[in-house]
């Protein structure tokens, strides 16, 4: 078959499909067809059986370091002789475990539900079809409709599957979930279509998930399951991989670097140990000792943690994440590229003004109601076939039926709380040679009328009256030609334009008339009143999210399957482009006509994207990330699945968006509201900043005692001619899990800054450590081992008997936590200082250091932890000489940053001058 097969002639294409009109195929070749073509289904996603899941979560570099530490502790408990040193070792093992398993069971819990994507196209497919098979009509399941069989549709049905239409009848469907069309699509069996039309063009068509609004037809099969447009889109999702976002980059990066210094380390510590002829095995386990305590043990929980809490914040403001990362990915986003229809409108037609001869009625602010405005709401009431609320299926809730524009009438006429009762005597139908349709009514004083609605240019032509300030007029060629020219205005803007006609009729006369079913006679000699322009309006708050987004440096674009002329009346109206600057806009066929460079080049700077099929999406989200752009896509549409699916983060619609979006999407906007994703993209920049701030925290507190470790065994090495610990690896561990990790938790629900909307997206490719907060770490390092490993020898040479080995290692245990302590406090930001308003800005970081500070407190005066920990009871002199010792770090740091803010505004001056 033909790829153009919508642009055969009907014989040429029944011929080739070996079937007539007149009988259909016959039941035993359907059911070779079926042996040959397969059911009219989609193919099945392959799951990912939930143990696979599980095991997915330990390829995190982090993990996998704490995975080595965690036999490597177990390997040194086993064959450690020291009972002390084996509890250790387990303790330090038991911790690892508890971690690694909490973060993979977390990660396993968000991502449990697997891809359903295909499984939510499948409920989007026709239950049952009715067939012409055999000379007769039969109703069957819609999985076993195969290529070249005649089936019949009407008002409601869903089709079954692409075919070519034979036959149609005021036929018009709803391809909005397809193609991204607004408005019903007229279709017309006799419609010529040339080769490389778009989808949305092919008048003659019909496509599988599609849904009849009005009218009914006949369509011969020509494509079934996954070879059906529907089926495209299915096989898109299931050959799209699933890629990893900035975050994960950032953080495999991280990891990386992490195991080759906690190696680096370990090597070095061993070497300089042999070299100074210490036993061997006691420096391996020294040396391993070291490097596990390199590792930020509670990273990996933290960084779950923080972006579970993001997740839970986000759902409170309307915004459901599907993919835990994708929480950060938001604050990196560069460009929005939203479909038009349902996200930023409401996908709902509205009557947004009415025409009359005399004046135009802005309906939000509408004047009292006029005699012309009397007969509009009168006609678009009568003369409808649409109802309002109506039960659908026998379930609780109420949905509305028939054509969006007589919808968008019967909602107009609710507004103003305009009732009529009219009796219809007669009706001829719409189709879409005539372009109107007419109603015979009789209204509750037996008067009758004709009211008939339809396309302006037509009803104006048909018209030979007029009616203005109260009166009939005769309609002349200059008056038909003014009444046009308002009517181009509103359409040129983007309107659907729907004129409005009346007459009264004598009612014997009208009896002959409808008798007889003579249309011109029904039809002629009607009064012009006038029209109203109906148009899908933007969402409210649109605008100014747009404006927002704009602000914070990220571009948003427009990219939907309707008309251009639509597409930018409301991308001007929302403030996305100016409708004068068609450099701002493109449309799909263009697309077609242009090379990769033209193209790579267009996607930087158009802005509107019309009349684009599926694939022209998929293309130009490759062309953004090509161009290093971290791409949000947002959509409600089966058409955008594949492109959320493709983008750095797809955001779908909860209320109007399909199964099929939701599925494919890493975020589902609960109120289909588009502003909401700026509250999003706050968070995620917040999520951000809060957690560079606790991974240079960690990592600064994770160096700081890699330098005592590091040089506290060199000096005893030298001093007392053997390794000495300074802190023991349960301590290192107690440090990391749980006076560190409290105000690293904290720190990840700092407010946001005053700025995060304003400045620009980071660079995508920038790393979690800069070589700022490289410096900071090596910096911090070093102010934390010289007062925590003074304190230590001060202690271990003191001649007082009570100082201890343990006594020494206790205060200096203690001077480290506090040195911590503070450096949670004045991290938080580089250019304030500790002592300003920035003190206050987090009360849950206040808690979370007093907590830290009263747990260590507990080991170190109940007896009962003091073995597990070899820690003393300090005296209130000890405290005393460790608050003087972490006060020359709160002045060190406040030197800093007053220095730090004021080479900060040096670059400001001379960037101004």
């Amino acid at each position: 078959m033909s790829q153009h097969w919508y642009a055969e002639k009907r014989s040429s294409l029944l011929n080739q499909l070996g079937v007539t009109t007149e009988v259909g195929l016959s039941n035993k070749e359907a059911e070779q067809r079926q042996e040959k073509y397969g059911y009219n289904e989609l193919e099945k996603a392959k799951k990912r059986h939930p143990i696979f899941l599980f095991f997915e979560q330990f390829k995190d570099p982090l993990v996998i370091i704490l995975l080595v530490a965690l036999v490597i502790s177990i390997t040194i408990g086993l064959f450690s002789t020291d009972e002390h040193q084996k509890l250790e070792y387990f303790i330090d093992a038991f911790a690892i475990t508890a971690i690694v398993l909490f973060n993979a069971f977390f990660g396993f819990i968000q991502e449990y539900k697997a891809e359903k994507s295909i499984e939510a196209l499948k409920s989007m497919a026709a239950p049952y079809s009715t067939v012409f098979r055999e000379g007769k009509k039969q109703r069957i399941e819609a999985q076993l409709l195969v290529p070249g069989d005649i089936i019949l549709i009407e008002e409601g049905d869903k089709i079954p599957a692409d075919g070519r239409l034979l036959e149609s009848h005021s036929l018009r469907i709803d391809e909005s979930a397809l193609t991204g069309e607004s408005f019903p699509v007229a279709k017309e069996a006799m419609s010529n279509i040339q080769p490389y039309t778009a989808i949305a063009d092919r008048r003659n068509c019909v496509f599988s998930g599609t849904s009849v609004t009005r009218g009914r037809g006949q369509a011969v099969i020509v494509m079934t399951g996954m070879r059906t447009e529907f089926g495209k889109i299915a096989k898109g999702l299931l050959e799209e991989e699933t890629e990893v976002t900035p975050l994960q980059k950032r953080l495999a990066t991280l990891g990386k670097w992490i195991g080759i210094a906690s190696l680096t380390i370990c090597t070095a510590i061993f070497s300089i140990g042999v070299l100074l002829e210490q036993e061997v095995i006691e420096m391996f386990i020294v040396a391993v000792g070291l490097a596990v305590a390199a590792v930020p043990e509670g990273l990996p929980a933290v960084v779950t943690l923080a972006l579970a809490l993001g997740v839970q914040r986000m759902s409170q403001k309307n915004a459901i994440i599907r993919r835990l990362p994708s929480v950060e990915t938001l604050g990196s986003t560069t460009v929005i590229c939203s479909d038009k229809t349902g996200t930023l409108t409401e996908n709902k037609m509205t009557v947004r003004q009415m025409l009359t001869v005399d004046s135009d009625y802005l309906v939000s602010k509408a004047k009292p109601i006029d005699e012309a405005v009397d007969l509009i709401l009168s006609i678009g009431l009568a003369c409808n076939n649409a109802q309002l609320a109506v039960s659908h299926h026998g379930e609780n809730s109420e949905v509305d039926i028939g054509d969006p524009t007589e919808i968008a009438l019967l909602r107009l006429t609710e507004g103003f709380d305009f009732k009529r009762d009219y009796e219809r005597l007669y009706e001829v139908p719409f189709d879409s040679i005539s372009k109107r349709m007419s109603v015979v009514v009789r209204n509750e004083e037996g008067k009758i009328f004709v009211f008939t609605k339809g396309a302006p240019d037509v009803l104006i032509e048909l018209c030979t009256h007029f009616f203005s300030k109260g009166e009939i007029k005769p309609l002349d060629d200059e008056m038909r030609m003014n009444l046009e020219i308002a009517d181009q205005k509103f359409a040129r803007r983007g309107y659907r334009m729907l004129g409005m006609a009346y007459k009264s009729v004598d009612p014997e006369k009208a009896k002959i008339e409808v008798l007889s079913e003579d249309v011109e006679e029904i039809e002629g000699r009607l009064i012009y009143v006038g029209a109203v322009a109906i148009m899908d309006p933007p969402r409210k708050g649109t605008r100014d999210a747009i404006k927002t987004c704009k602000t914070a440096g990220i571009r948003p674009v427009m990219i939907t399957g309707d008309h251009l002329k639509t597409a930018i009346a409301v991308a001007s109206e929302i403030g996305l482009v100016s409708s004068q600057d068609s450099a701002q806009y493109m449309e799909g066929k263009d697309l077609d006509n242009i090379d990769d460079k033209e193209f790579s080049l267009a996607v930087m700077d158009v802005n509107v994207f019309a009349r684009v099929s599926p694939e022209h999406k998929l293309k130009l989200i490759s062309a953004l990330k090509a161009n290093d752009q971290i791409v949000a896509m947002t959509g409600d549409g089966v058409n955008d699945a594949p492109a959320l699916k493709r983008a750095d983060i797809g955001v779908a619609m909860g209320i109007a968006g399909t199964d099929v979006s939701k599925e494919a999407s890493d975020m589902v906007l609960a109120d289909d509201d588009f502003s909401t994703i700026v509250g999003a993209i706050l968070e995620g920049r917040t999520i951000y900043d809060n957690m560079r701030k606790f991974i240079l925290y960690l990592l600064s507190c994770n160096a700081g005692e890699i330098a005592v470790m590091f040089f506290g065994i060199l000096l005893t090495s030298f001093l007392f001619n053997t390794p000495i610990l300074p802190l023991l690896a349960i301590q290192i561990l107690w440090v990391n899990l749980v006076t560190d990790g409290l105000p690293a938790l904290a720190m990840g629900v700092d407010p946001p800054d005053p700025d995060v909307m304003i400045r620009k997206p980071r660079n995508p490719n920038e790393p979690i450590l800069t070589r700022k907060s490289v410096l900071f770490i090596i910096y911090s390092g070093i102010i934390i081992a010289i007062g925590t490993l003074f304190l230590f020898f001060l202690y271990m040479y003191s001649p007082n008997p009570k100082h201890t080995e343990t006594y020494a290692r206790t205060v200096a245990f203690t001077m480290l936590i506090m040195f911590q302590m503070i450096m949670a406090l004045n991290i938080r930001k580089e250019e304030h200082s500790l002592l300003g308003k920035e003190f206050f800005r987090n009360p849950y970081l206040l808690l979370a250091i007093s907590s830290s500070i009263l747990l260590h407190i507990l080991i170190l005066y109940i007896p009962f932890f003091q073995p597990f920990f070899d820690t003393a009871a300090l005296e209130l002199v000890d405290w005393v000489v460790i608050i003087i010792i972490g006060s020359f770090l709160v002045i060190v740091d406040e030197i800093r940053t007053f220095l730090a803010h004021r080479v900060s505004r040096l670059k400001q001056l001379a960037g101004y001058w």
